[in-house]
């Protein structure tokens, strides 16, 4: 009889401490499918980082270092996405975009990150603590 208590106990600590069955430890980076603007908007998050460095280490910026397709032309993770401030806001952001690429400062790149801000306050607040990790330290 002591045996089959002490087997149970053993079956039950292990199921207990099991890794495999503990959930509440996994992180979860990217709660979305990747859609082609989920994507795009991870590579510009990857670029403008690279670029907040450079700035915060007063390098020489390069002109044209900034390429990206229009937000509102890529696919959405769902419909929920499509709103009528998108298009507008991707234009707009597109402007601010040329304008760093023509004149590389660190104006121009807070400018971006204003636009980024400006459309998920507005849509999709998950990436917004993201997106102010790219600010600078003044």
């Amino acid at each position: 009889m002591k045996k089959i208590i002490y087997i149970a106990s053993l079956l039950l600590f292990y199921n207990c401490s099991n890794p495999l069955t503990e959930k509440s430890s996994q992180i979860i980076i990217d709660p979305n499918p990747t859609s082609e603007m989920a994507q795009l908007m991870r590579d510009m998050t990857l670029k403008l980082e690279g670029i907040k460095t450079a700035i915060e280490n007063n390098e020489v910026l390069d002109e044209n270092q900034l390429d990206f397709a229009l937000i509102h032309n890529q696919k959405p993770t769902d419909s929920s996405f499509v709103k009528p401030h998108i298009k507008p806001m991707s234009e707009n952001f597109a402007y601010s975009i040329e304008q760093f690429n023509k004149e590389p400062s660190s104006r121009n790149y807070s400018t971006i990150i204003n636009n980024c801000l400006s459309c998920h306050q507005l849509s999709c607040p998950g990436p917004v603590v993201r997106i102010n990790q790219l600010k600078l330290n003044h």
